[in-house]
């Protein structure tokens, strides 16, 4: 169980103490998270046999080019704000640390040498941390606390709901959140494979982080 868990339990510690911290120190932390989280997950995965590699990815493509679209638009329409109103502190949700290089950092080193780890952060080490926890592991757990037994892609309708309300709630993007884990909840009831998941979900990051670069969207990531 912990090889499912603590990967994404300590990328989320450590975000919390990211979001926290000065920007200034930012991209040396940030860093520091996607090596030492990055470290521990391949420490915990090798040879656990647990991601089944291949190139029958297609799928996944597909979702994670439509998802991160979605996602986009979605984001666009800045629904959160109109909630923002009618929902006690506590529970209104936070924004992203939306660090932008070009104005923090000095010199094109600098700013792309983080542009570059942060892609490799978002676009390699989140979708592995958070596939193999949230359809890996929570949605098996939720069927039956005997949850190595269910196999991957078996649909409950109170695994499926549960899943999009906690995978929903820990992204600030509530709507987008809600529609993108759909999708790839979709995808992996069709396919029965993790792996394509976890492709969905770094190409949408990769995209995603060419698309904040690009346009300068920083609050996205």
């Amino acid at each position: 169980m912990i090889t499912y868990i603590a990967p994404f339990a300590l990328y989320l510690i450590f975000s919390q103490v990211l979001a926290e911290s000065p920007q200034q120190l930012y991209p040396l932390l940030y860093s520091g998270v996607v090596l030492l989280t990055g470290l521990v997950t391949f420490f915990l995965l090798r040879k656990k046999n647990i991601i089944h590699i291949h190139s029958d990815i297609f799928a996944g493509i597909l979702f994670g080019v439509v998802g991160i679209i979605v996602w986009i638009l979605i984001c666009k329409l800045q629904l959160e704000q109109l909630l923002m109103g009618f929902l006690p502190g506590w529970l209104q949700p936070e924004d992203r640390v939306a660090f932008n290089p070009f104005t923090t950092l000095s010199g094109p080193l600098q700013q792309w040498g983080f542009i570059s780890v942060r892609l490799v952060g978002l676009a390699i080490l989140v979708p592995i941390v958070e596939e193999i926890f949230w359809r890996g592991f929570l949605m098996r757990w939720i069927i039956d606390p005997d949850w190595q037994k269910q196999p991957i892609g078996r649909f409950t309708l109170s695994s499926f709901l549960w899943i999009t309300l906690l995978f929903t709630l820990a992204h600030p993007e509530w709507f987008a959140a809600a529609v993108y884990c759909i999708l790839i909840n979709i995808l992996l009831y069709w396919k029965k494979d993790l792996w394509n998941c976890i492709v969905a979900h770094a190409t949408s990051n990769l995209l995603l982080g060419i698309y904040v670069v690009y346009f300068g969207a920083w609050e996205l990531w």
